[in-house]
C-alpha cells in the first residue's frame, strides 16, 4: 500500500491525515478554501525579508551543487524547495526570462476537482500555498492575483446527470467537501447568461486561477538562486550510470545532480527514454469587454471540452481537441482553424454560453491574441517526480499532462523531500519507476482539463 506524502502550513496540523492510493483504503484530504486537512509534512512560513530581483548570472560556473534545467513554474518552485531544504541550485533556461515559454501560454487555473486522492492531494497542496504565498515565500511584496471564482463543469446532455452525482459524491468522498452538485436552474440562478439547454453541473468556488509567470518570478526570487537565462542545455552529461555534468551551448557544468524541469524539451534531453508526448493546445485572450461577465467561474463544457473564463476585463478561451504527439518547438505554431471550432462552431464556447455569438463578430486581430503551448502527457497523465530509473543524480520534475501550474507548488516540494531522503520511493506516486522500461507514451488523447 502506498500513502501519499503532502504538505501544510503549520495551522492545519490538527487535520493531518495519511492518504492511501490504494482504491480500498482511502483517506483523503479534505480539499476546502481555508484550512484543506492534508498529511505529513509541514511547509514553515518564512519570517518576512525584502527581496530585490531574480539572481541573475551571466557567466556559467564551473560546477554547480545541483542544476536546474527549465524556468518554467515547474523549474522556477523546483530551486525554491531546494533551496529551502539546504541546497544551492543552478537554474539554467533557454527564453530571454523566466516563465516565457510554456508557462506564459498556460491557462494559469488551479482546481480540486479531481476523482484521484493522489491528484487531490497534490492539488489542494498546491492551493493552500497559493492562497498563502506572500506567507510561504516570505515576501509580503509578491503579488499573484489569485481569483477564486470558481470552476464550473456543465453538460446539457440527460443521461449526464447520474454521472455527474457519481462524480460529486466521489470527490466529496475524498475529501473536497466543498465541491456541489447544480441542477441547470441553480446553474441559470448562479451565472444567468448560461444556456437554458444546461442539464446537470458540479462547482467549487475556491478553484480558480493566478498569474502563473508573477508566481514562478517570486519562487525564483525568493529562492536566491543563479540563473542563467538565454542558455539552451545540449545534453545531460553521464559516466558509468552518474550525472557529471551539463553541456550548454555557452560552456559546461560539472555537477552530480540534475533535475530535469523542462517541460516539452525534458524528452529529447533525458538521458533515458521518457515515456511522455506532446499535444499543442491553443489559446485565445480577449481584450476588455463590458459583455464578458468578470464574476464567472472557469466555465468547462462536459461534453465538448470547449471552456472559457475571465481574464482582466476581457477572457481566456481554450479548448482541448484531440492532437497527436509532436516535436518540441518554440514558438508553437497555430492552427488557424482553432478559432472557427471555440467561436463559431456549435461545439465551441457559444453552446453554454451564448453570449460569446454576440461578441464574436467583433473579435479581431486588434483585439484578441491567439497563441500555442505544449503539454508534456504521461501515460497515466500524472507528473513523473523522483529518480530517473538508471541515472544516479538524475531526478525529474516534468509530464504534468497540462496541469502544472496546479501541480507545481506540490510536487516540487515532493521531489526537494526526495532529493534530501524525507520521502520513501514507496510513498511516492509519482514515481517515474512507475513506468516500466519501454512504456510507450500516449497516443491521441482524452484529455483531463
Amino acid at each position: 500500500m502506498r500513502k501519499l506524502v503532502v504538505n501544510l502550513l503549520p495551522e492545519n496540523t490538527g487535520a493531518l491525515k495519511r492518504v492511501s492510493t490504494d482504491s480500498t483504503d482511502v483517506t483523503a484530504p479534505e480539499c476546502t478554501s481555508f484550512s484543506p486537512g492534508l498529511p505529513i509534512h509541514l511547509v514553515d512560513p518564512v519570517p518576512f525579508q525584502e527581496f530585490g530581483h531574480v539572481r541573475t548570472i551571466t557567466e556559467l560556473p564551473a560546477q554547480a551543487d545541483v542544476v536546474i534545467v527549465g524556468g518554467g513554474i515547474v523549474g522556477a518552485a523546483t530551486a525554491f524547495f531546494l533551496a529551502r531544504s539546504g541546497r544551492d541550485p543552478l537554474l539554467i533556461e533557454q527564453g530571454p526570462e523566466l516563465a516565457t515559454r510554456t508557462t506564459s501560454v498556460s491557462a494559469h487555473a488551479i482546481r480540486c476537482q479531481f476523482s484521484e486522492p493522489e491528484n487531490i492531494a497534490q492539488m489542494s497542496e498546491s492551493l493552500r500555498m497559493y492562497e498563502t504565498f506572500r506567507d510561504v515565500l516570505g515576501d509580503a511584496s509578491v503579488q499573484i492575483d489569485l481569483t477564486q471564482n470558481g470552476y464550473l463543469f456543465a453538460s446539457t446532455e440527460e443521461a449526464d446527470v447520474d454521472v455527474f452525482r457519481a462524480r460529486v459524491a466521489r470527490q466529496q468522498e475524498l475529501g473536497v467537501g466543498d465541491v456541489e452538485l447544480l441542477d441547470g436552474d441553480e446553474i441559470r440562478f448562479r451565472f444567468p447568461w448560461m444556456s437554458p439547454d444546461i442539464r446537470i453541473g458540479s462547482f467549487r468556488r475556491a478553484d480558480g486561477w493566478i498569474d502563473s509567470v508573477a508566481a514562478a518570478n517570486g519562487f525564483a526570487t525568493a529562492s536566491d538562486a543563479s540563473v542563467m537565462l538565454g542558455t539552451s542545455v545540449r545534453s545531460i552529461e553521464t559516466a558509468g550510470g552518474m550525472v557529471t555534468g551539463v553541456q550548454t551551448d555557452r560552456g559546461s557544468v560539472q555537477t552530480n545532480m540534475v533535475v530535469l524541469a523542462a517541460g516539452p524539451w525534458s524528452r529529447n534531453l533525458a538521458p533515458i527514454p521518457l515515456p511522455v508526448a506532446l499535444w499543442r493546445r491553443h489559446r485565445l485572450i480577449v481584450d476588455p469587454d463590458d459583455r464578458i461577465p468578470q464574476s464567472a467561474p472557469m466555465t468547462i463544457d462536459a461534453n465538448t471540452g470547449a471552456h472559457w473564463r475571465p481574464h482582466r476585463g476581457g477572457a481566456l478561451l481554450a479548448w482541448a481537441q484531440p492532437e497527436t504527439d509532436r516535436e518540441a518547438t518554440w514558438p508553437v505554431e497555430q492552427d488557424p482553424a482553432w478559432l472557427d471550432l471555440i467561436l463559431r462552431s456549435d461545439r465551441g464556447v457559444t453552446r453554454l454560453a451564448p453570449f460569446w455569438s454576440d461578441i464574436e463578430p467583433s473579435l479581431n486581430d486588434q483585439n484578441t491574441r491567439f497563441t500555442a503551448g505544449l503539454y508534456t502527457v504521461t501515460p497515466d497523465h500524472k507528473p513523473l517526480i523522483g529518480k530517473a530509473p538508471g541515472v544516479e543524480g538524475l531526478f525529474l520534475n516534468t509530464g504534468y499532462s497540462g496541469h502544472g501550474i496546479m501541480g507545481s507548488p506540490s510536487g516540487s516540494r515532493l521531489l526537494a523531500d526526495i532529493v534530501a531522503r524525507r520521502v520513501d520511493e514507496d510513498d511516492n506516486p509519482f514515481d517515474p519507476a512507475r513506468f516500466g522500461a519501454g512504456t510507450r507514451p500516449p497516443d491521441v488523447e482524452k484529455i483531463v482539463l
